[in-house]
């Protein structure tokens, strides 16, 4: 009996030890002489990936399954020629199983970077100028804070400085404001952002401001009903679809205050991989305003940054919340005018962008306006 049992025991410790290299164990180290030393050691000399420091291993020194199994993933995420993915293919059969539940334990970390309050914002530094009427330059700083409360819902509050203008004596000063303060949640298939946002239609020329209230979207339809501080209630509609090769939205809007009604649709149609061929007209009419129209259209050059425009503007046509009449020398309101605006747009470097833009107009009348340059930096991070 004993020896019985010592010969099924001695049976029984031989099966384990032969079986355990089979299962794929986390914390063994792959043996230096493993054939992936040598194809690991080829990407890393061909600059794939940096392996220890100087893209070697260290004499007879062992690597765990997951230290290859990450370097593996390093360089599967790399652009690789053929004999490079061939490589990294037989490699990532070897390591499947790390990979996999490296995978899993990636995933769960970004849930729980997904969780945390992202913060972001931008600089932006000003300079405009009108002809025979001096210049002016101004700075602005936002902050945003975004997050999660729950799956469904999530929050957004932004910090902006107000427009420091660089006078003669740098006398001016900031106020820091509660920009954007808002929650957005999904309810009966549509997306709902309550609270203080952005409210922009097509390119900005419409509106492009922030305001209070509600605002809820589902497929390229987006409504919204608010105010701002000296404006009662004002609802919005825009409607975005693409026809043949245009993209085109529609919008609308009703202001309590002046009441009047403003609608129109701006569209970009592509004309070649690198022309697009642009169009604007909007109408307003109402208590205070009589069938005023404003009208657009050019071409943008997409591989070079320039757009120009010939616009078309009646007297009043221009809500008081347009990008049109947001720049440092803004356009008053009551004032038609028509002419030529260039704007030319350019990414200097990563997250670094330059606008520039040019506007030479004149009255309805025919009288000569003077011609407007603003320059734009604007840096995000």
């Amino acid at each position: 009996m004993n020896k019985r049992l010592l010969k099924v025991a001695v049976t029984t410790a031989l099966t384990v030890a032969f079986a355990v290299p089979a299962f794929a164990n986390p914390f063994t180290d792959v043996p230096a002489k493993h054939w992936a030393y040598d194809a690991v050691n080829k990407l890393a000399k061909a600059g794939v990936i940096s392996g220890y420091g100087d893209g070697t291993f260290k004499g007879d020194k062992t690597v765990s399954r997951y230290e290859m199994a990450s370097m593996v993933a390093s360089a599967m995420q790399k652009n690789l020629n053929n004999d490079q993915k061939e490589i990294v293919d037989q490699l990532s059969k070897e390591f499947a199983t790390e990979l996999t539940e490296m995978g899993i334990k990636v995933e769960a970390i970004d849930k729980k970077v997904d969780n945390l309050v992202k913060i972001s914002g931008d600089a932006r530094l000003r300079y405009a100028g009108i002809e025979n009427n001096g210049d002016d330059t101004d700075f602005r700083a936002r902050v945003s804070f975004d997050g999660k409360i729950n799956d469904n819902m999530k929050f957004n509050a932004r910090l902006s400085s107000s427009d420091v203008k660089y006078d003669a004596d740098y006398t001016t000063k900031s106020s820091i404001v509660l920009d954007t303060a808002n929650v957005t949640f999904n309810a009966l298939g549509l997306t709902n952002t309550i609270g203080r946002q952005d409210i922009k239609l097509g390119n900005g020329s419409l509106m492009d401001t922030q305001m209070t209230g509600l605002a809820t979207s589902v497929n390229g339809l987006k409504l919204f009903a608010g105010n701002m501080k000296d404006q009662n209630r004002i609802y919005v509609g825009e409607y975005g679809f693409n026809l043949g090769s245009a993209n085109v939205t529609a919008d609308y809007i009703n202001n309590d205050t002046t009441g009047n009604d403003t609608y129109g649709a701006n569209m970009a149609i592509k004309l070649t991989s690198g022309v697009s061929a642009l169009g604007e007209f909007y109408k307003t009419d109402g208590d205070t305003v009589d069938n005023a129209t404003a009208a657009a259209y050019g071409l943008k050059f997409n591989k070079l940054g320039l757009t120009a425009l010939y616009r078309d503007v009646d007297a009043g046509a221009l809500p008081t919340y347009s990008n049109l009449k947001s720049d440092l020398t803004p356009i008053a309101n009551n004032d038609g005018f028509k002419g030529l605006e260039v704007q030319y747009d350019r990414n200097l470097a990563k997250n670094v962008a330059l606008n520039v833009k040019y506007q030479d107009f004149e009255t309805q009348d025919g009288a000569k306006m003077d011609a407007r340059t603003a320059a734009t930096v604007n840096v995000k991070f």
